[in-house]
């Protein structure tokens, strides 16, 4: 079953930085009857209820990346399905995924995109996989959604498009699409494995204090997903989405420096003393959210205090900042 999670309105007028494959230009595949993605196995038949197949296009020469359109003219609805290679399950990749995604879109629109924007999950029999979804606000359709699931080492996305259909009928053709491209299928195809490994970036290496509390937070990332995620969901993608994955982290991170008295740079002293000024004011949640672009799951029993942090930062500085990465784990291939 696929749930979802606390809604968060957005305006997307960001440009990120779009790390990913190389440009190829896509090539259309004739197929007539079921086509087989042939790395997964994923069959995408000639219709899908009333939608027909419209084409098969290839990003890559491999044809790994692909990307299936499905239209019904009289419903004036369009569903586009993606298979493609996620490679290993390092932290932040379903967000720039994610965010690369929707930067597209963004792109196209060319005034930006109003979006409302949260976590989904699909549970599937062995395997559990989350993903997130944009609901796209225009004045063309009356429906405009994008879903990306990571699935282990392959993503699934899914466009959405419509004119004419209502809130049940939409609902009811989401039920036929992911009966046909259940995610967990993905992730049973290559599964990650449960062993992280841990990346150090030369920064980190900067000053012992900074290395140290570098280490510390890393460690807790690996200790807060093995205790609170189950195996099957770990299988899909590297649980850093977690709100409070991510805040745990920190106060491991800030832990560090209260043990030892080694020498630490300006760099250290500041990024800790800033830290540490939003942990004691409260706000870790809040600057963790704004620094990630809202996108994480938020449990149910989070209060609201944005307004609050808002209010705060207008008298406190902030430099900090979160995307730029000390470390970085990982969860690889299974052999």
């Amino acid at each position: 079953m696929t749930a979802s999670f606390k809604l968060t309105t957005v305006f997307l007028f960001l440009v990120f930085t779009l790390c990913g494959q190389e440009v190829y230009t896509p090539k259309k595949i004739n197929a007539k009857g079921e086509y087989t993605h042939s790395q997964t196995m994923t069959v995408f038949p000639e219709k899908i209820d009333s939608y027909q197949r419209k084409e098969v296009n290839a990003f890559d020469k491999k044809k790994t990346n692909i990307g299936v359109v499905y239209e019904n003219q009289p419903n004036q609805t369009t569903v586009s399905i993606y298979v493609y290679p996620a490679g290993d399950g390092y932290e932040g990749r379903l967000r720039k995924e994610y965010q690369k995604s929707m930067q597209s879109i963004v792109s196209v629109s060319h005034n930006g995109v109003h979006a409302t924007q949260f976590a989904v999950r699909h549970e599937g029999e062995r395997f559990i996989c989350n993903g997130f979804k944009a609901i796209i606000k225009d004045d063309k359709t009356k429906y405009n959604a994008l879903t990306i699931y990571e699935c282990g080492q392959w993503f699934l996305k899914v466009r959405i498009t419509t004119t004419e259909l209502d809130s049940t009928q939409i609902v009811s053709l989401e039920q036929k699409i992911y009966a046909q491209f259940d995610p967990t299928k993905l992730t049973e195809v290559n599964p990650l494995n449960e062993k992280a490994d841990v990346y150090f970036s030369k920064t980190a290496f900067r000053d012992s204090i900074l290395l140290g509390s570098a280490m510390g937070s890393a460690y807790k990332k690996i200790e807060w997903a093995s205790e609170n995620i189950k195996e099957n969901e770990r299988a899909s993608g590297f649980p850093d989405l977690y709100l409070n994955f991510q805040v745990e982290a920190l106060k491991a991170f800030m832990e560090f420096q209260h043990r030892f008295n080694f020498k630490r740079s300006d760099f250290t002293k500041q990024y800790l003393i800033e830290l540490q000024m939003i942990s004691d004011a409260g706000f870790l949640p809040e600057f963790v959210m704004e620094q990630f672009g809202m996108i994480l799951i938020i449990p149910k029993d989070t209060p609201a205090k944005d307004e609050e942090y808002q209010k705060w930062k207008q008298n406190h500085k902030i430099t900090i900042d979160l995307n730029q990465v000390f470390y970085v784990v990982s969860y690889g291939q299974r052999k």
